[in-house]
């Protein structure tokens, strides 16, 4: 597994076709990446992980997948899954064909396009992600962001500040305000219900603009 010391929060990128992307920020002076065949009994998965390169250098850590010369004409570029252990409050952009997304801890700004079953964050400084299919979860966000996917729904646990856009086509959108943050609702469905019970005492400080197509949105104050 590669290990570089970085002593302050990184920017890390990450680029595969298709697979799982893990990033587990912590209070540490390291970062270690490990990369494996997604289904490691599929010989397209494991000369994925063979091809997926690792670099770190100036602060900026990147992971590539190559693409191979089979892929390139048949579009079959394997799975790869990547787990990447990193400082607090270190930024992360990543994009893929198709894969899930998971990011434990404190993470500062996280962009990902190319989301697939599923989307789970538990805290960023502010979020720009977009999914084909499957659900996103952002437990706690501390800055603005722009979420959305195609079919699922679209959850944020607690929001602090900023702008935030949340859309899906099929799905219920929730999201909740922190406790004493004055915010105001702009939503939008074409088949389902609205449910607004946010304080908007003040100026606001958090403002939400939310749209589906089929399915309810839900936002509250906490």
């Amino acid at each position: 597994m590669p290990k570089f010391d970085t002593p302050a929060a990184v920017t890390a990128r990450v680029d595969i076709p298709a697979g799982i992307i893990r990033f587990i920020a912590a209070d540490r002076a390291d970062t270690v990446v490990e990369v494996l065949p997604a289904d490691p009994s599929k010989s397209r998965d494991a000369k994925a992980a063979e091809r997926t390169e690792v670099t770190c250098a100036d602060g900026v850590l990147d992971i590539r997948t190559a693409k191979g010369a089979k892929s390139r004409l048949l579009g079959d570029s394997g799975s790869v899954e990547i787990t990447v252990q990193l400082p607090a409050g270190s930024h992360v952009e990543a994009k893929a064909g198709a894969a899930e997304f998971r990011g434990v801890g404190r993470l500062g700004d996280v962009v990902f396009e190319g989301g697939y079953r599923s989307v789970k964050v538990d805290e960023a400084a502010g979020a720009r992600i977009a999914a084909h299919d499957g659900a996103v979860i952002v437990r706690r966000l501390t800055g603005p962001g722009d979420l959305s996917t195609q079919r699922g729904d679209v959850t944020v646990d607690e929001a602090t500040r900023g702008e935030l856009t949340l859309s899906t086509q099929l799905g219920d959108i929730r999201v909740g305000a922190a406790r004493g943050v004055p915010a105001v609702l702009d939503a939008g469905t074409v088949l389902g219900r609205i449910d607004n019970a946010l304080m908007n005492d003040g100026a606001p400080v958090l403002t939400i603009r939310a749209t589906t197509t089929k399915g309810d949105i839900s936002a509250r104050s906490l």
